[in-house]
């Protein structure tokens, strides 16, 4: 058990340290950061618990197709909705939540929590063979439905459009129910087919979870700091933040800037 927590816990840093590295422009607090994880990793235990409400029928040639697919959208909705839970619970009212990119990041941190604690129990029950082959597959498949979720939530609370919110939960369930549906029955069936569905699922998240990155770098009202010269920019004396120079609040913490003793004297 030692070994599989934390062998899990270790992949699920491994990627969001990856991840991390995309949030070029405002790196956000590991405290908060590490908060959102956390919170993703409790989220296992209400999802367990509503799953196991559920009675999956056997997974074998009598299976009803039917009762399948809703057994699996079932699950997504419940994995997505606690995962979105436990970001809307803790970061998302936090000052530091200032921009499109912050709602990925946050989500992908609870999405990696949540992550590990599933590995932990797939090893357990099914062998640790199976948590090398999730380690890639599993992972990057919750960061991607999840990272879509946070991009639209990012984009609800920046422009105070709620209905963001349920955009990005349709693309994130529809993805999650599609990709664990194909590749369940499958691996069920033995179908190549059905595995390669799952995979093309898989693919077409990851695809969509990286365009959506590039677009929040490019609208991250932190860019320009990072792009200007240095001579045109100046650190904020409260964060220790980069910030135009021109600027007179910060962007960052909020807090007023002093005025350059070149604007001083002019003002003057």
């Amino acid at each position: 058990m030692i070994f599989a927590v934390a062998f899990s816990i270790l992949v699920a840093l491994f990627w969001l340290r990856w991840f991390r590295k995309k949030d070029k422009y405002e790196k956000e607090p590991e405290r908060l950061v590490f908060q959102a994880f956390f919170a993703g990793a409790l989220a296992t235990v209400p999802s367990v618990f509503l799953e196991s409400l559920l009675c999956l029928r056997d997974w074998g040639s009598n299976v009803v197709l039917r009762d399948f697919f809703l057994s699996f959208l079932w699950v997504a909705l419940v994995e997505e909705f606690f995962k979105y839970l436990a970001v809307r619970m803790t970061v998302y009212r936090s000052i530091q939540f200032n921009e499109v990119m912050d709602g990925m990041v946050y989500m992908v941190s609870a999405a990696l929590g949540f992550a590990a604690i599933e590995n932990v129990g797939y090893m357990l029950g099914f062998g640790y063979a199976v948590g090398f082959s999730r380690a890639i597959l599993s992972y990057l498949a919750h960061i991607s439905f999840s990272a879509i979720l946070g991009f639209y939530m990012g984009k609800a609370k920046i422009e105070g459009r709620r209905n963001f919110i349920l955009t990005g939960f349709i693309f994130a369930v529809l993805l999650h129910w599609l990709y664990n549906s194909f590749l369940v029955l499958g691996t069920a069936k033995a179908s190549g087919g059905l595995l390669l569905l799952g995979l093309m699922v898989w693919v077409s998240g990851l695809i969509l979870f990286l365009a959506l990155v590039k677009k929040a770098q490019a609208i991250s009202p932190f860019r320009l700091a990072h792009i200007l010269p240095k001579k045109l920019t100046k650190p904020c004396p409260s964060c220790g933040k980069t910030v135009s120079a021109k600027a007179l609040i910060c962007h960052h913490c909020g807090e007023s800037l002093p005025l350059e003793e070149e604007e001083v004297t002019l003002k003057a």
